[in-house]
This record gives structure tokens, sequence and C-alpha cells, in this order.
């Protein structure tokens, strides 16, 4: 009679009810009928939900350790902003899905990819507890991958980019005359359409120096060097699947130490190897202003440094929807877990101890901004 009921309802009443669910709630949901798995897998619902996430975004840590002789992967998040900051707490385990974690990317519309020592490639959407495994991609002897996440508006799907590079070019200066090889790989909704690695062109044959890259409006960025050794960041459009060169700053020599980060929504590169800002709190950030296609360059003195981060090395994580800087340790070995919110603003900086995670990770990830979804229902 319930279920009579419902169905009974206009279509985007039904969605309005659904989407205020947990998403462990919405699956048991999808077992109640043909019809009400195939309304949550559909694109309106989708959207609603998502909408309804993004005005809880939360922070997502990733932590991986060896256990026995599986290597195992944490997933912990708590919502980032007031009213409800660091509340929330939600943590999955896992050891059968996800190689020994090289790279993770920042989640897009609650989906992550991670790529494993041995170039395996997993999309993943922790709120879910699902994965996808990409089929194997063809490496070149000798060769190795960096791989890249982005969302295509126009088609609704995601894309992971991956670029196979000589293993002699890692680190900063170390180029190869080498052909690189670039591929495409298109995640749809429907797991049922077929998908595989496409070869795309790529006019200025370049190296990839660091290890994460950033999705920002619908373009890929990440550091490289051109075939000169000259330092770049290349863009990448997903939509289109085009490349584009932005040029650097002089005083920006970008190396694996260099992360690529969102700035109050603006690109932005910060040098993780800065020591006036890990013994003094002298941020330095170079933001790139797309109206003057030129690096502006921000420093930033944080009072109160040295006694909020104990001698510990932190790297800078982005801003919140409330403007505020987030700084979390890279690495995990059984110290306190902690994120630090500063605001530029009233010069306010606070420290977080996470609680929840026990002390044997020792990789670890720290993401923003990450959300519930449907995404691989």
């Amino acid at each position: 009679m319930v279920n009579t009921s419902f169905e009974t309802l206009a279509l985007d009443m039904q969605i309005e009810i659904l989407a205020r669910l947990p998403l462990k709630y919405l699956m048991r949901c999808m077992c109640v009928s043909k019809k009400w798995a195939s309304l949550i897998r559909g694109e309106d619902f989708r959207s609603a939900y998502l909408l309804r996430s993004m005005a809880r975004p939360r922070l997502l840590f990733v932590a991986s350790r060896s256990r026995k002789f599986t290597r195992e992967t944490c997933f912990h998040s708590v919502y980032q902003e007031p009213p409800l900051l660091l509340s929330g707490k939600r943590q999955m385990l896992t050891d059968n899905h996800i190689a020994p974690v090289f790279t993770v990317s920042n989640p897009i519309l609650g989906l992550l990819c991670h790529q494993g020592y041995n170039n395996e490639i997993v999309i993943c959407n922790p709120g879910l507890k699902k994965f996808r495994n990409l089929p194997q991609i063809q490496v070149p002897e000798g060769a190795s991958v960096r791989s890249f996440f982005g969302y295509d508006k126009v088609d609704k799907v995601f894309k992971v980019l991956c670029v196979c590079v000589p293993q002699t070019q890692f680190g900063a200066g170390w180029t190869s005359k080498e052909p690189k090889k670039y591929q495409v790989y298109t995640v749809r909704s429907d797991h049922e359409k077929p998908s595989f690695w496409r070869p795309i062109i790529c006019n200025d044959d370049h190296s990839v120096v660091t290890d994460e890259g950033l999705f920002n409006g619908g373009f890929l960025y990440y550091g490289a060097r051109s075939s000169c050794n000259k330092p770049m960041v290349m863009r990448f459009n997903v939509s289109s699947e085009a490349f584009a060169v932005i040029k650097l700053p002089e005083e920006v020599d970008i190396d694996y130490h260099w992360r690529l980060v969102n700035y109050k929504g603006k690109v932005a590169l910060v040098n993780t190897f800065d020591s006036k800002f890990k013994f003094n709190g002298v941020f330095e950030i170079w933001v790139r202003n797309e109206v003057d296609r030129k690096w502006d360059k921000d420093i930033i003195k944080i009072p109160q440094w040295t006694e909020s981060v104990d001698n510990y090395n932190v790297y800078f994580k982005g801003t919140t929807g409330t403007k505020e800087l987030v700084f979390a340790p890279p690495n995990w070995f059984g110290e306190p877990l902690f994120v630090l919110y500063y605001d530029k603003a009233t010069t306010n900086l606070r420290r977080f101890d996470i609680e929840g995670m026990d002390d044997q990770h020792y990789s670890f990830h720290t993401f923003l901004d990450h959300v519930d979804s449907t995404w691989l229902m």
C-alpha cells in the first residue's frame, strides 16, 4: 500500500523525497522494484541528489597501509564546513578492489580515480562502496603512466587521461626525445555500454612532472616540461580533448614538489618544498588569472604557525566554500591526525584533530569538496 501511494505522486515529488535519503537507504530502495531502481539510476535523480549533496561538502581522507599479506585502503570523511564541521563521520575499508595506491585524483561529483603502482586504474564511489576497474592500459616496455581524472559537462561522462612516459624522465630535468602516447577512457553511467582506451593527439610533446593534476572548470591541469626541458602547465579540455600550453613565471621551476590546487575557484600553484612556509608560516602561492592570462603571486603570513603545526609537514589542500585555507599532513605514521583552517580575512588559524582512524596508516591523501552521488549505482 505504501508503494502504491508513493508511485501515485508526481515524478518531481518522488525525486524530492528520495533525494533526502542517505546513500545506504537509497541502495535498499533500489531493491523495492525495477521502477524505483530505474528512477534512482536516472539522470534527473542523479542531478537532484548531487545538488543537495553539494550543500554539505565533505573532507575526505584516503589512507593506505599494509596489513598481513594485503594492502588496505581506508576512506574516512566528515563534513568540512559549519554548522556541521567535522560531524557526520563515515568510514569504509577495502582490500579487494584497489591495488597499492600510487596516485589518487581529487574527487569529482562523488567519484575518485585511483592508480596503482602496476598502472591498474580504478574508479571508486566510496559513499556507495562501488568500484569499477578499467581495462589494463597498454604501456610500452620501459614506460610508465600518469593518469588524470575529469568530467565532460557536455556529454555528462567522466574521462581518464593517461600519458605514457619513459621511466628515465621522472623528476625535474629528466626529459626524453621519445614520443609520448596519450590515451583517453570514457567512464559512462551505463556499464553496459562498451568503452575502451582511445589514442589522441597532442601537438605539444611534453613530460609529466607532477604526480597529481587538478580538474577545474571543465579542464585538467598538470605540471609538465617541454621536449627542450622548459617548465609549463598543460591544460586539457575534457570535452574537446584538446591540449594547450600555459606558460609559467621564470620563478616557477616546476617539478614533483609543486602542486596544482583550487584557490577560491582559481587554478593555483604551491611549492611543497618551501622551507619558509614550513618553519615561518610564510605561504607563497601563484594564482592563475585567466582574464589577463598571467600568474599573480600572493604571499600570506600565517600567525602562530609553528605552535599549530608542531614541526609536522603540512600541505595546502585548497579553499572551502567559506574561503578558508585548508592544510593537512601528506603522510601519517601514527602521529595525531589533524587539519588546519586559516581565515585570511580574520587571520584566525584553527586546528582540528580528526578522530576515528587507527594509527597504522602511512600513505595519506586529504581532499576537499567530496560529495555523495549515485554514480556507479
